[in-house]
């Protein structure tokens, strides 16, 4: 039995912390957000599970994780260039930042090589 690489370890935490940030930023968007609220709380959910299967070393969650961090790259990255305040420009950037570097962390050949 091989153990959980560090770089999955660190994916894991940082794709759940994520997802949870996620799961509460309905909370600090305005009310006129409408749909897309739903969207981020989807992403939230998914998250949480695809961390939960790349705790366990599952494929699946590999390119379930490269989905979903791709995906909130997109969302986050336009509050790079249109957010108004300093606070959701710094936000966007933990947001593409930490969901990039779930990838590269998920995809390192010691990690692709832990994966079932």
């Amino acid at each position: 039995m091989q153990g959980r690489p560090l770089s999955v370890t660190i994916a894991v935490l940082l794709l759940t912390l994520g997802s949870l940030a996620n799961l509460l930023a309905p909370l600090m968007l305005p009310a006129e957000a409408g749909s897309i609220v739903y969207v981020i709380i989807g992403l939230g959910i998914f998250g949480l599970v695809a961390a939960g299967g790349l705790w366990m070393l599952k494929r699946w969650a590999l390119w379930l994780t490269i989905v979903i961090s791709v995906l909130n790259i997109l969302a986050a990255a336009p509050g790079l260039v249109f957010a108004t305040e300093l606070t959701g420009r710094a936000l966007a950037t933990i947001g593409v930042v930490g969901f990039a570097a779930v990838i590269v962390l998920a995809v390192l050949p010691g990690s692709r090589r832990a994966y079932t």
